[in-house]
């Protein structure tokens, strides 16, 4: 398994090359250059003299290509630079914001692995009942609806109209309630569509029909034949996702105040933070492959068949 992950790791560098590639030129091809943003961001007039002194001090003045591989080497010393707007260093403000961002992003996962856990399983069993057609319509239903328009719609109700829960900011775990659900609600729709579907094309396959015929209960079926053999398409589908959680979170983290990665995006986009946005980027593209080789581990352990077929 270790030869394994580090193939895989090796495999994905040239990735984050490439990322890094992206995000230290589309950042140059904005309309406002780094100077100028700077200049804009510490209240200094904007002549040619301060221009010119300024794009020395950053190293704006060297070539393009020279100026990716002081920056890329300044990366790799973990220097991201400083924020425009605070002074402060990039990972500072990645790791401060990301804290909230990864305690929103549980407290979705965890919306959505009990609701689609619930649904889902529960529709397989009962298929073409009541039961299912109500779920069905709702994963439909919760599928289509907007996340800024259900966080506003969740605002009015629950906490201007009943007051039980408080509208903006991240102060209790109240505040994680109403932002944590909508972003969960179109995955829950989701999850429960290919939980659904996952375990009935399972639940067709000859191994479960000798499993019946040993006389096995439908719950250890399910939880020791069933569940297992559907994991790795589970969290395959779910590492698709995250990017999509991610960006989902700048939506939800704008409408209710939330201090977390999107909004810190929102604010960096409006300020001209360069050094913020290509750190955003890169600190995005490293995670999503740390989220991938963890979903490559948890494959690896608890399913013997993908285990057998990547190990061999």
């Amino acid at each position: 398994m270790f030869r394994h992950l580090c193939k895989e790791i090796l495999l994905l560098l040239p990735l984050l090359l490439f990322v890094s590639i992206v995000a230290f030129f589309l950042v140059r091809c904005l309309p406002v250059d780094g100077a100028t943003a700077y200049l804009n961001s510490i209240q200094v007039p904007v002549t040619q003299e301060s221009l010119s002194a300024i794009r020395k001090e950053l190293g704006l003045d060297e070539p393009i290509f020279m100026q990716y591989i002081h920056w890329l080497g300044q990366i790799l010393q973990g220097n991201w630079g400083y924020s425009y707007q605070t002074k402060r260093p990039v990972l500072e403000e990645l790791g401060r914001s990301f804290s909230y961002t990864a305690l929103l992003t549980m407290a979705t996962l965890i919306w959505i692995f009990v609701c689609s856990s619930v649904l889902g399983i529960t529709s397989a069993l009962h298929p073409n009942s009541i039961w299912d057609h109500c779920v069905r319509f709702l994963t439909s239903f919760l599928s289509s609806i907007p996340k800024f328009w259900l966080g506003f719609i969740l605002i009015i109700f629950f906490s201007l109209k009943l007051r039980l829960l408080p509208v903006q900011g991240a102060g209790t775990w109240q505040h994680l309630i109403l932002p944590s659900f909508t972003l969960s609600c179109s995955y829950i729709a989701i999850y429960t569509k290919l939980l659904r579907t996952q375990i009935l094309e399972c639940s067709q396959q000859p191994f479960i029909f000798y499993a019946h015929a040993r006389g096995f209960s439908k719950g250890h079926i399910m939880f020791h034949h069933i569940l297992p053999n559907i994991l790795p398409s589970i969290l395959s589908s779910f590492t698709i996702h995250c990017g999509s959680i991610f960006s989902g979170s700048v939506l939800v983290e704008t409408v209710f105040g939330w201090p977390g990665l999107g909004r810190m995006c929102v604010d960096a986009v409006n300020a001209r933070n360069y050094p913020m946005i290509q750190g955003y980027i890169l600190f995005l593209c490293t995670l999503f492959v740390g989220i991938n080789l963890l979903s490559e581990c948890l494959c690896i352990t608890f399913s013997p068949q993908y285990r057998q077929e990547k190990l061999q």
